[in-house]
């Protein structure tokens, strides 16, 4: 019976492969439009891995993890520096990084930090941050880049670049010109906030704004400190504020303890959080957004579904006298519906691999301009619970829609499919 269903399908080689095409066209975009939220999702939920605690001033939970991660909003307070060496200390602390937000460049935001941030800072199920150029040592009034940052900017290494004090689009206005930059690195693409930040030593924050506030002697002692390979060491500078911190300990335990004696620090008011349980909950505010995806795919999938019956329907339908001919000749109605059974799910089976296919090459050739300009990682694997419905569900249609003319089939008379019709 599989050569027979074979040599009917290449006898109808035409329409065959139009129906397998339509199947394919279905499940690409039924699966295109899942693998799009789920990406999202994840893109979002992911934006930091590895990391435990988030601490910063007494605030509200969500604008500390947003000004913290995303680089959106102001910190209302900032942080001693020596709460953040307390508990960089602490015994159960594996590691601390400081943050410090405040300025920008054209639009993008300055982050001050440390050199450990490359070496702790992960991202996306623990991937660590990779250079696409350069080095990270955030020496002396060095920067480094985040790769949107770079793009946009057209900066490479070695370029300069002046900073503004708080959030602007434009240069000119609180600009530091005492104290210019030097690009030493540029990271590779992550599909997080990170790729849109600028990266500086928090050595550099400060004695860029001692420069600005002591005017131009300040900028010419900045300026004698420019390059880290001058014969004359560079000043120690003293480091009084930041705006937040995160956390990274030694054993999950530890999470729980840590994060209430931070919270009730009573040396300093301060607000620790867990950054996975804060972007769940602004991920749920945000629910909207997901919704409407969802209604996207709903939308598309009852339309690939009518498409799919319609297209096999008709395929099938044509065949009523082929059928006949083969119940003239001795066939069952059970062969002759496991005939056409076989024939759908071939069809159906052939369009989903040939669907899964195409979304992997249009995955393969787009990844790099979906993870660049929407912060979505787009792949084959893994399928979504949606997807999963959808296969199953694409099955059954094309077992149905083939019972129905083996049905209708068998209740017409046989001497009415075998009439040659004028």
């Amino acid at each position: 019976m599989i050569a027979l269903v074979f040599k009917s399908l290449r006898s109808r080689l035409a329409i065959a492969s139009l129906t397998a095409l339509s199947v394919a066209l279905s499940v690409f975009l039924f699966a295109s439009v899942e693998k799009l939220r789920e990406g999202a999702r994840a893109g979002f939920s992911q934006t930091v891995s590895g990391t435990h605690i988030v601490a910063g001033a007494r605030s509200g939970q969500i604008p500390l993890l947003l000004f913290s991660l995303f680089h959106i909003g102001s910190p209302t307070s900032n942080v001693s520096y020596s709460s953040y060496l307390k508990y960089k200390k602490n015994a159960s602390v594996a590691w601390a990084l400081p943050l410090s937000i405040g300025d920008s460049h054209k639009g993008f935001r300055v982050v001050g930090t440390s050199a450990d941030f490359m070496k702790h800072f992960r991202y996306r199920n623990q991937q660590q941050l990779r250079l696409a150029e350069g080095t990270f040592s955030l020496a002396r009034l060095k920067a480094v880049l985040g790769s949107t940052a770079a793009r946009e900017l057209g900066y490479k290494t070695g370029a300069k670049l002046v900073l503004t004090h708080g959030i602007s689009d434009v240069q000119g206005i609180h600009d530091h010109d005492a104290s210019p930059f030097v690009v030493e690195g540029v990271l590779e693409a992550t599909g997080t906030p990170i790729d849109k930040g600028i990266y500086v030593s928090l050595a550099s924050i400060e004695q860029m704004h001692e420069a600005e506030e002591h005017g131009e002697e300040g900028g010419a002692e900045s300026a004698a400190h420019r390059d880290e390979d001058t014969a004359k060491p560079a000043r120690a500078i003293k480091i009084d504020k930041i705006t937040s911190f995160l956390i990274g300990v030694k054993q999950p335990i530890d999470i729980l303890p840590l994060m209430r004696q931070i919270n009730e620090d009573e040396a300093e008011p301060l607000t620790a959080i867990l950054p996975g349980v804060v972007l769940s909950e602004i991920w749920n505010i945000m629910g909207y957004a997901e919704n409407i995806l969802k209604l996207v795919s709903l939308m598309v999938m009852l339309t690939a579904l009518c498409g799919l019956f319609i297209a096999l329907y008709a395929s099938l339908a044509e065949r009523y006298r082929e059928m006949a001919i083969l119940r003239a000749l001795g066939a069952s109605p059970r062969r002759i519906a496991s005939l056409l059974v076989a024939e759908s799910l071939i069809l159906t089976v052939s369009g989903i691999v040939a669907g899964y296919a195409l979304i992997a090459v249009v995955s393969l050739v787009f990844k790099n301009l979906l993870l660049r300009a929407f912060s979505v990682g787009v792949g084959v694997f893994p399928l979504t619970q949606g997807e999963f419905w959808f296969v199953g569900v694409l099955l059954f249609v094309g077992l149905v829609v083939a019972l129905v003319p083996a049905l209708l089939l068998y209740r017409r008379a046989l001497g009415e499919g075998l009439q040659v019709r004028q």
